[in-house]
Parts: C-alpha cells; sequence; structure tokens
C-alpha cells in the first residue's frame, strides 16, 4: 500500500505504453522528477536524522551524483524538445 510504489507502478505503466522520441521525453521527465525527489528527501528528511558520522558522510558524497543526473536528464530532456 506504499503511494511511492503504486506511483512508481503508473509510471512505468504508462511509459511502457509510448514509444520512440515520446517515450525518450517521458522517461527523462520521470528521471528528473524521481531524481528532484531523492534529493528533497535527503536534504530535507534522511540526513537531519543520520547519527552516524560514516553514514553521514556516505550519503553527503553520493548526493552531488543525484544532482548531476537530474541535470542531465532536463538538459537532454531540452535537447529533445527542440
Amino acid at each position: 500500500d506504499d503511494q511511492s510504489a503504486k506511483d512508481h507502478a503508473a509510471a512505468m505503466a504508462r511509459l511502457r505504453a509510448m514509444k520512440g522520441a515520446e517515450f525518450d521525453r517521458a522517461f527523462l521527465r520521470h528521471e528528473a522528477a524521481f531524481h528532484q525527489a531523492v534529493i528533497e528527501a535527503v536534504q530535507g528528511a534522511l540526513l537531519p536524522a543520520i547519527d552516524n558520522a560514516e553514514l553521514k558522510a556516505l550519503v553527503e558524497k553520493v548526493a552531488p551524483a543525484f544532482q548531476a543526473h537530474m541535470r542531465m536528464a532536463q538538459e537532454l530532456e531540452k535537447k529533445l524538445a527542440a
């Protein structure tokens, strides 16, 4: 009954129904939104709750990769829209 699992299943069903450029644009929009949600969760809920210094350092170390992936998806989506 997890809402995020339901949302993911619905997104995958929508993507499976698409092909070609329509799929490409929808997939990139989905990926950018997913990465944004992860970034918000990490910054707003996860990092403040972590007590273990090693775990906190690990999460802080990988967080920029999510930001870079999100930017890449957004930039590619813009190129495809042009």
